[in-house]
């Protein structure tokens, strides 16, 4: 059936954040079918989805900085992007010291910061978070009672998985690979017991916020090629990353897996870890033939193909460049497309479109 398209600024506009900013933009509202938590999980389980699911409209999201006094004071995302300063230097969850850099548009670990020296002194070296010395309740309680909403999805960002949390702590992604190579042993065990602290963290956050969705990040590669070989990544890490995934499955919710790097080799091995959405870097992988090949099994979170970031478009190429990727990403589900960079009249046309097309789509 078509659906009319509404204009811009009709209607009662809802107010949405777009991530990783201060900016807010009108989007324009849908008298919806199902609710927007039964259609995401709809989509993301491959289960008759009504619309692809716009996340500026339909989602909140929660970071590792934002929930707590201590602890977590950065990883990849915790500055505020918004802030008038050029550098940030900050601590994370384990005390290792991170710079942020505005220019480069991420973090990466101080000169000179390693809190373990040697993979098989682990146990000595590294101290694992005390969640119970964290202020968790009292950032919990006052983010339900005053910026919930139960009408949208809550999305959690955890930050790093097992891989790179080795990395932090031996100070490099070069030493948690010698690393690995050369104690693969000792290496294992610190996965294992970084798994199991992460499924404590998941279960207490679980028990604080109603979370539809937990994102990890591990990045398994260069943009030249991965990290390490398919059977290192099965004897080391494919236990670890399975047992927090199925954890979070086991639990009603879902995974996002960030993954950045070249690493199609690991696609076959995605689809046996089971992630609900796969967040891959685009210029180095091919999405578009990842979602022929494997989109029955992983979901995919990208950006609109053919959209240039900060760039205008009149509202004929927004409804083109949409319904393009509803024909590549939205067969059966599993499309979560990323929605930066955008004007407002440009955001508010894109997702319309995106709802109704996708609506006639699947209808």
């Amino acid at each position: 059936m078509k659906r009319d398209r509404p204009p811009f600024g009709a209607g009662k506009p809802n107010k949405a954040q777009i991530s990783f900013g201060a900016m807010h933009v009108d989007l324009p509202d849908f008298d919806r079918p199902i609710s927007v938590k039964e259609n995401f999980y709809r989509a993301f389980r491959h289960q008759d989805p009504k619309w692809v699911p716009f996340p500026a409209l339909e989602m909140q999201e929660l970071h590792m900085a934002h929930i707590a006094d201590k602890g977590p004071e950065g990883y990849q995302l915790g500055p505020d992007l918004s802030a008038n300063k050029s550098r940030y230097t900050y601590l994370d969850a384990f005390g290792n010291s991170w710079t942020f850099d505005r220019n480069a548009g991420g973090a990466c670990m101080t000169p000179g910061t390693r809190i373990c020296d040697d993979i098989l002194k682990w146990e000595e070296q590294i101290k694992f978070p005390d969640l119970h010395e964290w202020n968790l309740e009292e950032h919990a309680e006052n983010y339900m009672k005053t910026k919930y909403d139960p009408e949208r999805v809550l999305h959690l960002d955890i930050y790093h998985g097992p891989f790179q949390a080795l990395s932090d702590v031996l100070g490099s992604f070069s030493d948690a690979l010698e690393a690995m190579y050369v104690e693969p042993e000792a290496s294992r065990a610190f996965f294992d017991r970084f798994a199991d602290w992460m499924i404590w963290l998941i279960d207490k956050l679980s028990s604080l916020y109603p979370a539809d969705m937990f994102t990890v990040h591990d990045d398994w590669g260069t943009e030249r090629d991965a990290f390490f070989s398919p059977d290192m990544m099965y004897e080391l890490l494919f236990e670890p990353t399975k047992k927090i995934i199925d954890h979070v499955h086991s639990l009603g919710k879902l995974y996002q897996f960030h993954n950045c790097g070249k690493v199609n080799k690991f696609m076959t091995a995605f689809c046996e870890l089971g992630p609900d959405l796969m967040q891959l870097q685009r210029r180095v992988n091919d999405t578009p033939q990842y979602k022929k090949l494997y989109g029955d099994k992983l979901g995919f979170n990208t950006a609109f193909e053919g959209l240039v970031p900060r760039k205008p478009c009149s509202h004929d190429e927004i409804v083109q460049i949409v319904r393009k990727n509803v024909e590549i990403y939205a067969k059966g589900g599993g499309w979560l497309p990323a929605v930066m960079g955008m004007s407002p009249e440009n955001m508010w046309d894109a997702c319309a479109e995106l709802y109704c097309f996708s609506r006639e789509y699947y209808g």
